[in-house]
């Protein structure tokens, strides 16, 4: 077989890929990204499939449209199964973020209304700048942000 010669694979299904799996490859970072959508998942079983098949490395550009194409030809059943896969992650990545959530911060936006002036001076006052979070999540079942 040549160095750009894919053989056919069948994809399994029902899908054979597991949670953990998905999950296991991801870095810590990356769990608080939303999870791979049911094309990605496929992709994951296409490669997984081909490797059974052959040793050597092949480019994910040459892979690609082959992935594409077998996607393209696979029924609706098949495709709901990746994504009910998909959700299934996308669930337990949400598990994993509520149990690891790093700040927990509860607001509530109503403010006083500042007193009324009692004379003509004016004072320079500081201006108080909130901390920036570089990234946050709005937890709707809670009703809170998680700042990290």
């Amino acid at each position: 077989m040549e160095n750009n010669e894919i053989p056919l694979i069948n994809v399994p299904y029902p899908p054979e890929l597991t949670i953990e799996e998905i999950l296991n490859r991801r870095s810590n970072k990356k769990l608080r990204s939303r999870a791979p959508n049911q094309f990605f998942i496929y992709r994951l079983a296409y490669i997984k499939e081909l490797k059974k098949t052959i040793d050597n490395n092949i480019s994910m550009i040459t892979l690609s449209s082959y992935v594409s194409l077998s996607w393209s030809k696979e029924p609706p059943e098949v495709k709901e199964a990746y994504k009910v896969l998909s959700e299934r992650v996308e669930n337990r990545l949400k598990e994993i973020r509520q149990n690891n959530a790093l700040v927990i911060i509860h607001e509530n936006f109503s403010c006083l209304s500042p007193p009324p002036p009692t004379n003509n001076v004016i004072f320079d006052e500081p201006t108080f700048f909130y901390p920036y979070f570089g990234y946050y999540y709005y937890d709707d079942y809670n009703n809170c942000f998680y700042f990290f």
